[in-house]
């Protein structure tokens, strides 16, 4: 019991402020230089970005007519009901989801040139992690997208935060909750049927299951740098705008606490 409580306890700290105070001159500071943390353009980020979820819409949207085609023939031809999958069919019913998030590992490797994934960290006591598991990242590229609620400076996160290591704090402020379990799971999934148009979904909420349709949610794993580890990553603030396809909106691994439909921007956090 004793070495599960340290265990906690050496994930938590980091958070915990009295903690920090104490232990300032061990840590090291990212510093952001006139507050403007960016590396490459907004104009970049958003043609990326529209370029990567189309890409997924594309392929979703030949998938979700693949399934309807091979369901109708197994309604209506009974020598097949029990016929198994073919080479690169989609997989129907619990293996479903994992077939979609292995092919959208392999558009991203296309299109970007390297994959990532969750996996155990190198850190001693870090949990899980996240690597290149594929390819090659170049110099000031977008790898991740940090997934989660998205606070303003006025509104309550103190429940949330109780042993929870995922809270990020941004240059402007706010603070994006990117814990996929317990009452953080909760509050993102109740916010996203909130703010649904219709049959059109605004965010993507399969971030929190082991398979994202949108590959890049998993920033929220990408741990901190530490003195044998070097970060080799940065954090870099991007609004989506308002005017963004609405169709595009159901890979956004974001959501506000009040509805994000009010304010003139949705805000969506990178690492690049």
């Amino acid at each position: 019991m004793l070495k599960w409580i340290l265990k906690k306890w050496k994930q938590y700290r980091y958070r915990f402020v009295p903690w920090i105070a104490f232990n300032l001159k061990d840590r090291t500071v990212r510093s952001v230089p006139s507050q403007d943390d960016q590396v490459i353009s907004s104009a970049q980020i958003n043609t990326f970005l529209l370029q990567f979820f189309s890409t997924l819409q594309t392929f979703s949207t030949k998938n979700k007519t693949d399934d309807i085609s091979s369901t109708n023939n197994i309604v209506l031809d009974k020598a097949n009901i029990h016929r198994k999958p073919q080479n690169n069919e989609p997989l129907l019913h619990s293996n479903h989801a994992e077939y979609i998030y292995e092919t959208n590992l392999q558009l991203m490797n296309e299109l970007c040139g390297f994959t990532i994934k969750r996996v155990s960290s190198v850190l001693g006591d870090g949990g899980l992690g996240v690597q290149v598991t594929s390819g090659y990242v170049p110099p000031n590229s977008i790898v991740a997208m940090y997934p989660g609620v998205i606070y303003k400076p006025y509104e309550p996160l103190f429940f949330q935060s109780l042993s929870n290591s995922f809270i990020f704090r941004c240059i402007d402020g706010f603070h994006i909750d990117g814990n996929d379990k317990n009452l953080s799971k909760f509050l993102y999934r109740s916010c996203s049927q909130r703010d649904r148009i219709g049959p059109y979904e605004t965010c993507d909420v399969t971030w929190l299951t082991p398979h994202p349709v949108n590959p890049l949610a998993v920033g929220q794993y990408v741990n901190n740098q530490s003195k044998r580890f070097p970060a080799n990553v940065v954090y870099q603030e991007f609004d989506i705008p308002r005017d963004w396809p609405l169709q595009l909106r159901r890979f956004i691994p974001n959501v506000h606490y009040n509805s994000g439909l009010d304010d003139p921007t949705i805000e969506s956090r990178l690492e690049s």
